[in-house]
């Protein structure tokens, strides 16, 4: 299965612009076969910091700029993963949805750990969707999620053979993220791929590397610090290590632990 990385430096509060860069690289994408494009979080908006620019670029599900991308992805027969601040009621969320080749969403997450300043901004979402595509069944975790690994072992656990994740990562957590990706393909022994934004929104500088990583967690692509697309193969049909069977082997009770000291502590 070819997927496409697209490193991009989203325009902050440019929704048009964006959106058409977004509909420009789901062809240019096709063009070379790939069947999935996978965008940086807030890929819509760029990384959202005040509530001006929140209230200017939030948009819900159905808006014309969610369908202007849908259209192109079946006019280009892909799949993409798309990131935006969504707006429903009174309430705001940083969101990813799955578009399949069809135009049709398979699958809408909303962030459930808020980095920093966003938990000013944004409500936490409280579903992990797991989802059949074309491909396979498959999870997304957008940016901070990455780092707890009880997200990744969730998805894992519902069946999903593939995380795709969205994130604006910033400086100085390079090297987090480059851990945490080898660390949660390897201990759920499933593909990960995560797309990030470049360039400079103040205060915060956009790393990139965006990477996929094998089940075994190697690295089968990882970029640099500037904005671009590139195109890797993912081997869905892993041969797994017998002896790491890290699923039947948990001990669930852990789980019933955890959540109790947690709300003791």
């Amino acid at each position: 299965m070819k997927i496409t990385l697209a490193q991009t430096q989203p325009d902050v509060g440019d929704l048009a612009t964006n959106v058409n860069n977004i509909c420009d690289l789901l062809t240019q994408a096709s063009e070379v076969q790939s069947k999935l494009v996978l965008f940086p979080e807030l890929s819509l908006s760029g990384y959202v910091t005040n509530q001006r620019i929140l209230e200017l670029t939030a948009i819900a599900e159905n808006d014309n700029y969610i369908r202007k991308i849908k259209q192109s992805c079946e006019q280009n027969n892909i799949d993409t993963v798309i990131s935006f601040p969504e707006i429903e009621g009174q309430s705001y969320y940083i969101t990813s949805l799955y578009i399949d080749h069809n135009g049709e969403t398979l699958a809408k997450y909303r962030k459930t750990h808020l980095f920093a300043d966003e938990q000013k901004l944004f409500n936490k979402g409280e579903d992990y969707p797991v989802f059949n595509t074309q491909f396979a069944k498959l999870g997304m975790m957008i940016c901070y999620d990455l780092e707890f690994p009880e997200v990744a072992r969730l998805l894992k656990l519902q069946g999903a053979e593939m995380i795709l994740i969205s994130t604006a990562n910033m400086q100085p957590y390079e090297h987090h993220q480059d851990v945490y990706l080898m660390s949660r393909a390897l201990e759920n022994e499933v593909p990960v791929a995560i797309a990030n934004q470049v360039g400079i929104n103040e205060p915060h500088h956009f790393f990139g590397h965006s990477a996929v990583v094998d089940h075994n967690g190697q690295f089968l692509l990882k970029l640099d610090n500037v904005a671009q697309v590139q195109h890797v193969n993912v081997n869905l049909n892993i041969a797994r290590d017998a002896d790491l069977d890290y699923v039947n082997n948990l001990h669930s009770n852990i789980y019933q632990k955890l959540s109790s000291v947690k709300e003791s502590v």
